[in-house]
């Protein structure tokens, strides 16, 4: 239990590296870091933590992801209606919906029962 903890607990982390650098950085994909990489780093982190502390929403695969989905929609619906400072951009939505799919497709691919278990054994 203790190493699925410390993954999910890595992969939460995505989204403040996804932050990071879409604050600092400056080459030649500026468009793509500054505009939508946070926009994806987010909603697969808060996955993650979802599920590293424990919330009931983070048991359900789907649920957990369309709930991500749609609390960084509201945000991104806040700015479009003025409610909350920042840029609309109706492609955040798109964003938003690859970060939350990536987020199970990793989830899927890294939590496998029997391989977490048998790499958990291989570790004692």
């Amino acid at each position: 239990m203790g190493l699925a903890k410390l993954i999910e607990g890595l992969y939460s982390g995505v989204m403040l590296g996804g932050a990071t650098i879409a604050q600092h950085y400056n080459g030649d994909a500026e468009w793509f870091t500054k505009g939508y990489l946070h926009d994806i780093t987010l909603p697969f982190g808060l996955y993650f933590f979802s599920k590293l502390i424990g919330s009931p929403i983070g048991k359900n695969k789907g649920f957990n992801a369309a709930y991500v989905f749609l609390a960084c929609s509201a945000g991104e619906a806040a700015q479009g209606f003025g409610l909350y400072s920042g840029t609309f951009d109706p492609k955040d939505f798109l964003a938003y919906a690859a970060g939350a799919g990536l987020a199970v497709a990793v989830d899927r691919l890294t939590f496998k029962k029997k391989d977490l278990d048998k790499l958990v054994e291989e570790s004692i």
